[in-house]
């Protein structure tokens, strides 16, 4: 793992460099490396390609059905396991469709969508990289119905808003640097959301999260969690402070931006430290946190944004211990605990 860890800090470098010097016809490299210049060698086409041939070993429970390098890394919710463990034994069935994201200037590509263990649903998320033809990467988050409150969408009806997929003319599109900036912002917002809102959000914003839509009518079956009982719209619920309770956003990473579509895929955890288990909105109307202990909350989240602004949302988040790490976070991302 140390091995790939220090890839990792190399390509978190490139990245760096290619948000800072975006005038370059591809992003400038880490020290050390073969070249000063990044030219990727896996299109988008490519890599949607590989994430395809992914989840279909996955459904399969076969793992020669894609292409892994040797020195693979595999999480599933943060915890390292081998690949054809954990859910490849448990799967029963992968979604036909899922929502897409590549980046073929960090050689990323991402797939959000719903599968089945033993004939029950989960709602799931991952992330792959691709190097030399190969997957090199693979973090997952896997989002099961255990009993505790969150959103979960009716499997059979998850529907991915088709903007993910829609190019961007050149006039609505912005800078690398300037997709992640407003993807920190949404996240600035929700940190100890107090009724500011910091991120530029369209009108028409709408966010989707374990498949099920938070930002529209109440849906039948959504289960707890579904903020609309209280707010419609992205802007309303974050002026009202419905999400006090994340004391932080931790360990947040930006490894796939895809400019022409105005994506961004984030990772990260929301603490909730849960000191106190009422809080007041901006109307003054109490609130009580669903948990009465502290917990942590692991995500995989892409953004939609069109001329600078929050478009859509799809996030798939799980439970998971208070403060845990991500082996994929390196050094100390805004928001890392030791507040």
């Amino acid at each position: 793992m140390r091995n790939k860890l220090h890839r990792w800090r190399g390509r978190l470098l490139a990245v760096a460099s290619a948000a800072v010097l975006g005038a370059m016809p591809a992003g400038a490299q880490a020290p050390g490396e073969k070249s000063a210049v990044n030219i990727p060698t896996c299109d988008r086409a490519c890599l949607i390609g590989h994430a395809r041939d992914y989840m279909d070993a996955l459904g399969r429970k076969d793992p020669k059905r894609a292409k892994f390098a040797d020195d693979v890394q595999f999480t599933e919710n943060n915890v390292i396991v081998p690949i054809g463990k954990g859910l490849w034994n448990s799967i029963s069935k992968v979604a036909p469709t899922g929502m897409e994201a590549a980046d073929p200037l960090t050689g990323q590509a991402a797939w959000f969508g719903v599968v089945w263990e033993h004939g029950e649903a989960a709602i799931y998320a991952m992330r792959i990289h691709v190097e030399d033809g190969e997957i090199d990467e693979v973090e997952t988050v896997v989002h099961r119905k255990t009993g505790l409150p969150a959103p979960f969408g009716d499997p059979d009806k998850v529907q991915h808003h088709p903007a993910f997929n829609e190019v961007l003319p050149p006039e609505r599109r912005v800078s690398r640097a300037r997709l992640i900036a407003v993807a920190q912002s949404y996240f600035n917002t929700v940190e100890r959301n107090d009724g500011t809102v910091f991120a530029p959000f369209a009108d028409d914003c709408g966010r989707l999260e374990n498949g099920i839509s938070t930002t529209a009518a109440p849906q039948s079956g959504g289960g707890a969690g579904n903020a609309t009982a209280i707010a419609l719209g992205c802007v309303p619920q974050f002026k009202l402070g419905i999400y006090r309770i994340n004391k932080r956003i931790r360990e947040r990473r930006f490894p796939l931006v895809d400019e022409e579509r105005g994506v961004v895929v984030a990772s990260g955890f929301f603490d909730h430290d849960n000191e106190v288990i009422t809080y007041k909105l901006t109307d003054g109307r109490e609130m009580k946190t669903a948990l009465k202990w502290p917990n942590s909350i692991s995500l995989l989240e892409a953004f939609r944004v069109r001329d600078g602004q929050i478009q859509e949302i799809e996030a798939v988040f799980t439970y998971v211990p208070y403060f845990q790490h991500n082996p994929w976070a390196t050094g100390r991302e805004h928001g890392e605990a030791g507040e």
